[in-house]
């Protein structure tokens, strides 16, 4: 889950400048970092908030008085430990503070997850896939989804936000979803943010997959506290997440990433994507691959078939396109495939065969679903920020600490 560090404390007193700072400033940012724990452990006393955030008791108290008047914080009662001394009274937050939602759709259906303010999810479900291509079946799950989450939500207070990630590449200014020719799930090309806009009073954000999955990595998996790195999702089909100086790259259309399109002497349409087909564990009459089937090739034992090795192959030309215009300082091999223990050496293996320079290449270690756990952690720091925009006046457009897009 996706949590922003607390600001460091701030201090009354003359600017650089020789200007005093704005009182209201202060205040936000001492809010925010109250809220920041409060978000994070639940339950604190005042006490603890001030040691937790290094800000002074007499400010903290006068924030936690703040934010309980506007109606963003409640006493949960005394501190039962049975210390000595005198009692505290823990805060929390009310129980309709708000909720989000994060949703994830692909070929193997719909998944959806409801999380109050503090993570807990509240409310899941999953929907296995419709009929391959068919938009409108895919609209109706969707919409039915939603329906149940927004009466599981009420008891919750209002929806404050919500992000879907998508196997499709998404345009970052206008969240048009874009049809690309090798899409393995081109029934998630409708215009989902518009069918959605009767249903959904709050902001949502439409995402592609892997962008969110790269997100979630760099969150809480082996790409932690990496600023420059590259995770190529290996599934039905490929897509990269690329983060820059910290920053998720997008592309001015939103198609950065889409390594799939990059050119490959060895398949008859010369991309990746058409040699990834035709590894040998292609479908019929369409550009996925058949992903159970190259689990169980990887999970037999003995030497990898060679087919499987032409897979390592793909992967190494996409590394190394990639290493070339970046240089990133980690590659992450993710999704189903990529980030198969069996992949990884064959992967490290062919890439020194065809690049001089180093590379570091990981698996990734985010478990299942990297894209929706990469879509609630968003959708988590956008509706905290909607929180605390409705007591300081603020733009909860975009969290404090969450860096934009390239």
């Amino acid at each position: 889950m996706v949590r922003r560090s607390p600001r460091p404390a701030p201090e009354i007193g003359p600017s650089p400048s020789g200007d005093l700072p704005r009182l209201g400033m202060l205040r936000e940012m001492t809010d925010e970092a109250v809220m920041a724990q409060v978000f994070a452990r639940a339950r604190v006393t005042r006490a603890e908030l001030a040691t937790l955030t290094g800000i002074s008791k007499p400010t903290t108290w006068q924030s936690v008085r703040r934010l309980e008047e506007a109606g963003v914080l409640q006493p949960a009662g005394p501190d039962d430990t049975g210390r000595r001394g005198r009692v505290a009274t823990f805060y929390e937050l009310p129980p309709d503070a708000g909720w989000v939602f994060a949703l994830q759709i692909d070929q193997s259906g719909l998944r959806l997850e409801s999380l109050d303010l503090t993570g807990r999810v509240f409310f899941d479900r999953h929907h296995p896939p419709g009929p391959p291509g068919d938009a409108p079946a895919l609209i109706t799950a969707l919409r039915k989804a939603l329906t149940q989450t927004l009466t599981a939500g009420a008891a919750h207070g209002p929806v404050r936000g919500g992000v879907i990630s998508l196997a499709n590449p998404v345009d970052p200014v206008t969240n048009h979803i874009i049809a690309m020719p090798d899409s393995p799930f081109p029934e998630g090309q409708a215009p989902l943010d518009q069918v959605l806009g009767d249903l959904i009073a709050a902001p949502v954000t439409v995402d592609n997959d892997v962008n969110l999955a790269a997100a979630a990595e760099r969150a809480s998996g082996v790409a932690a506290g990496v600023d420059d790195f590259a995770y190529l999702y290996v599934g039905a089909g490929m897509g990269m997440g690329l983060y820059i100086a910290g920053r998720p790259v997008r592309g001015a259309h939103g198609l950065a990433g889409e390594v799939g399109e990059l050119s490959a002497a060895a398949a008859r349409r010369p991309t990746l994507a058409r040699a990834f087909h035709q590894s040998g564990f292609g479908t019929e009459g369409g550009p996925s691959v058949r992903v159970d089937d190259v689990l169980r090739a990887m999970d037999a034992s003995g030497e990898l078939p060679d087919s499987v090795l032409t897979i390592a192959g793909v992967i190494a030309q996409a590394v190394v396109a990639t290493c070339a215009i970046v240089d990133p300082a980690l590659f992450v091999l993710g999704g189903p495939i990529g980030s198969h223990p069996a992949l990884l050496e064959p992967v490290r293996a062919a890439v020194r065969n065809i690049w001089p320079g180093p590379v570091r290449i990981e698996s990734s270690t985010t478990g299942d679903h990297p894209a929706l756990r990469g879509a609630a952690g968003l959708a988590l720091a956008r509706g905290r920020a909607a929180l605390l925009a409705s007591v300081n006046g603020m733009s909860g457009d975009q969290p404090v600490g969450e860096p934009r897009d390239r």
